[in-house]
């Protein structure tokens, strides 16, 4: 398997995948002379050019780009400047001018500085000025721009006063030459590359002295087969530390750093992936808390190919006992269904244990399914306006028991509902009626607009049984939101956004986006047909709000901790009027071993949703899926997980 990886407590995936990662470039490598292949085991620092109490820590915020222009990269790099810093830059021009970055938490605040674009006396002239300044270089790189060699750098305060030493342009005899120096120094190589040029190859390296005291290696020219090969050698005790390709005339050239893995953690390293691929890994390791520390993009024979190398960042995930039985239980649905793509979130007590996805996001485009993609919370979304109703009236906005009427006084006199009977599906609404609904999938700029289409339509029980007589009804959730965006001075998409996506940074949890920044799955009907996503603006409150699953959850898991609402909202929230039903104010409510539980189901065009929420246990669950034509069920899935982190607590 020519594309590495390694990582305890992952789980690996299918061959099927990977060989689908490496088929392009499988026949590019051709021998190289053993020649240029150097190796040792001499002591040296466990991260890139920095200690690795400040950047190999066992957890830090992090963010990693790739094909950036260089004004967007600028906006970027001005962004983060202040509280992050640099670890990694990749910039590769032979098809475009494309910057990679990787940032992580300046955890001590020391003074840093990256410049690019440099021809080779303006990096001299900043190599010597941070050299004068107490910097020491951690990063070099170099490419092409119009033809004319340009040069980029990072440089970082030496605040612990290692010795280290860089090194630019050098042939083959100089590099081995001071290869063997800085080896008996007692120093190591941290960042490593080669480049072509009309004399020749050259080389690039920069070494570090630091007191952790652990082996490593570096092996350069290696052939495909061969990287593999030493890959796999030495996985069980190095991780990588540095990755370098070259296309050549004899073919793919391939040069790495291994350090001795000292502590344990998890990493994974992946190469030759074609932009798809290198997505699809970027967010699955994402996902399983893993962070990105080292990232190329290169040329080969078959055009553009991205590395990277990601290292253990989440312990709340990687060390989730029930890891393995949670993807056992939707590996199987997935099986057994046939369903596009699954994906599914779980928090334990305010943290996320669980982030996954299976499948496919997109058939066609071969675009896994993770947990961040956004699809149809369906109606789901009524537990969030249920939530967004109760958070109104601790703000003194409205009353739960507010006759509708007395805030929307154009809506028909037989509307004798108040708010909560709406929420709680006893306001005698209609529900989807055919042939009636023509005005679906329409744009509304507000709730009473979308109101109006139906109000004048007649009640399903008589005015003596309104608020008391259950009749679901996803058409009340309008009117219930017209009367919440007249309590609330705003259109029902702002109050979402304004009372509990911003404050409560929920990410994606909101109304529907169709910006093509969001990152969407696909939708599918029967026989895996793709489908048009559907314009929900009509009913927004009743079905029309969008989420990822790891924000469905993490909504959840905000909700049952006190964040959004105290516990008497919740409370009365989570109570079902007059015990008509076990349907509440947009939740529905009951026991699991005489464990309170509150969940909804969502169910829509090419959607299937599911939140479950053990309020006692700090319990939420969240499942999300791309199709609802067969068998498959997000609340079974929901209910399963859910019992089985129940159990788990005893």
């Amino acid at each position: 398997m020519r594309t590495p990886f390694h990582a305890p407590h992952l789980t690996r995936p299918t061959q099927s995948r990977t060989r689908r990662v490496t088929a392009a470039v499988a026949g590019a490598a051709a021998v190289l002379t053993a020649a240029s292949t150097l190796a040792t085991t001499t002591p040296a620092s466990s991260v890139p050019g920095v200690p690795a109490s400040a950047f190999d820590p066992n957890s830090t915020s992090w963010y990693s780009y790739r094909d950036q222009s260089s004004v967007s990269f600028s906006t970027t790099f001005n962004a983060l400047k202040s509280s992050y810093i640099p670890t990694d830059i990749d910039i590769e021009t032979n098809s475009g001018y494309a910057v990679g970055s990787v940032w992580q938490k300046n955890p001590d605040g020391r003074s840093w500085k990256e410049k690019r674009n440099l021809t080779s006396s303006q990096f001299h002239s900043e190599w010597t000025s941070a050299k004068n300044a107490g910097m020491r270089t951690v990063e070099q790189e170099t490419y092409l721009v119009n033809g004319e060699r340009r040069w980029a750098g990072i440089w970082i305060k030496n605040v612990e006063g290692y010795s280290w030493a860089s090194h630019r342009g050098q042939t083959n005899a100089q590099f081995v030459a001071s290869f063997n120096a800085h080896r008996d120094a007692g120093l190591m190589p941290v960042d490593y590359d080669e480049y072509l040029t009309s004399s020749g190859l050259r080389y690039n390296s920069v070494w570090v002295k630091a007191p952790a005291r652990t082996s490593w290696k570096l092996y350069r020219g290696l052939t495909s087969t061969g990287y593999g090969n030493k890959f796999d050698e030495l996985k069980s005790k190095y991780r990588v530390l540095s990755f370098d390709s070259l296309k050549v005339s004899s073919g793919q050239r391939y040069a790495g750093i291994w350090i001795q893995n000292t502590n344990g953690r998890g990493w994974a390293a992946r190469r030759d992936m074609g932009l798809t691929s290198y997505k699809n890994y970027w967010y699955r390791y994402r996902d399983l808390g893993y962070r990105v520390v080292a990232f190329n993009r290169y040329q080969t024979a078959s055009g553009t190919r991205y590395s990277a190398v990601w290292r253990q960042n989440d312990d709340n995930k990687v060390k989730w006992s029930l890891r393995s039985d949670v993807d056992a239980l939707v590996q199987q649905e997935l099986d057994s269904t046939g369903v596009p793509g699954i994906s599914v979130a779980v928090y334990q007590n305010g943290k996320a244990v669980y982030t996954r996805g299976f499948g496919n996001a997109d058939l066609d485009d071969g675009v896994w399914m993770d947990s961040t993609h956004v699809g149809s919370t369906a109606s789901v979304s009524k537990a969030v306006a249920g939530t967004l109703a109760f958070r109104m009236q601790e703000q003194g906005l409205l009353d739960i028991d507010d006759d509708t009427r007395d805030h929307v006084p154009a809506m028909p006199s037989k509307h004798s509902h108040s708010i909560g009977d709406l929420l709680a599906n006893r306001g005698c609404v209609r529900h989807y009626v055919s042939g009636q609904d023509g005005f679906a999938n329409e744009d509304y700029a507000t709730a009473l607009d979308a109101a109006e289409e139906f109000w004048d339509d007649d009640l399903v029980c008589s005015q003596a049984n309104v608020g008391v007589a259950y009749n679901y009804s996803t058409h009340g959730y309008t009117l219930a939101a017209a009367a919440m965006e007249a309590a609330g001075n705003d259109d029902q998409k702002d109050l979402v956004r304004k009372k509990l996506t911003t404050p409560f940074k929920l990410g994606t949890l909101g109304p529907q986006n169709f910006s093509a920044s969001v990152h969407r799955m696909s939708i599918y009907t029967s026989g895996n047909d793709e489908v048009d996503t559907p314009n929900n603006d009509w009913k927004v409150y009743g079905g029309g709000i969008d989420s990822s699953a790891a924000d469905l959850a993490g909504f959840g898991s905000k909700l049952i901790g006190g964040q959004i609402l105290s516990a008497a909202s919740r409370t009365e929230m989570w109570t079902p009027p007059n015990g008509a039903s076990n349907y509440a104010h947009g939740w529905s409510t009951g026991t699991e071993d005489g464990t309170q539980v509150v969940a909804k189901n969502g169910s829509w065009t090419g959607n299937l949703a599911y939140l479950r929420l053990y309020p006692a246990k700090g319990i939420s669950v969240a499942v999300m899926m791309n199709d609802r034509s067969g068998d498959q069920s997000a609340t079974g899935l929901g209910q399963d997980i859910g019992a089985l982190v129940l159990d788990s607590l005893g």
